[in-house]
Formats: structure tokens, sequence, C-alpha cells
């Protein structure tokens, strides 16, 4: 093999370039996610919106008088319920919140630790 065919100088070369399209093929799956995520939710939103006006439609034909007290106690367990499900959505998104404040301290922490060794490694030299 004629060594002034290679692409790269050095093994870091090689590691840089070959790291960087890790990192470039992993960043593709960004916009991906983020429109599935996107039309999946206007998905089930509009699945919501159609299984309330069947609910409705129900309710008008078969349901003529429905006993207010019955109404009232299904609202305040439905209100119960709903306020435990926030609450536990709303942990969630902080615990998830927390990770990735905390990964991305790590990878900062770790990038200074790794400035730190490069001057220390280039004074030494």
């Amino acid at each position: 093999m004629d060594e002034n065919a290679l692409e790269s100088k050095t093994f870091a070369d090689i590691f840089e370039k070959n790291i960087k399209q890790f990192i470039a093929n992993r960043e593709s799956f960004l916009p991906l996610v983020i429109k599935n995520f996107s039309d999946g939710n206007r998905e089930y939103n509009n699945y919501i919106e159609q299984m309330f006006h069947v609910m409705r439609t129900f309710e008008g034909n078969f349901l003529d008088k429905t006993d207010k007290s019955l109404l009232k106690i299904f609202e305040d367990y439905t209100n119960q319920f709903s306020k435990l499900y926030l609450m536990h959505v709303d942990a969630s998104r902080k615990n998830f919140e927390n990770y990735l404040e905390t990964r991305l301290s790590i990878m900062s922490s770790w990038n200074e630790h790794m400035k730190r060794f490069t001057n220390n490694s280039q004074n030494k030299l």
C-alpha cells in the first residue's frame, strides 16, 4: 500500500474523521424523532376529538336525562385522577430535565478536563 494514498496523516485524524461521521449520522435522527412526535401528537388529538364526538352523539341519543348528582361524582373523580396524573407527568418531566442537565454537566466537565490535559501536555512538550 502506498503511504501517500492515505487520507489521514495521524491516528487522531483517522479517529476524528470517523467519530465526526458517527455524530453527524446520530444527529440525523433528531428531525425524524421530532416530526414523528409532532405527527403522532396531532393524530392522537384527532382521535380524542373523534372519541368525544361519538360520546356526545351517544349521550344525546340515549341518555336524555342524566342524574346531576352522578355527573358531579364523575366530575370529582375525574378531576382527582387528572390531578394525580398531571403531578406524575410533571415529576417525570422534572426527572428528565434533571437527567439532561446532569448529562450535559458531565460532558462539559469531561471537556474541561480534556482541555486541561491538552494544555498540560503541550506545555510539557
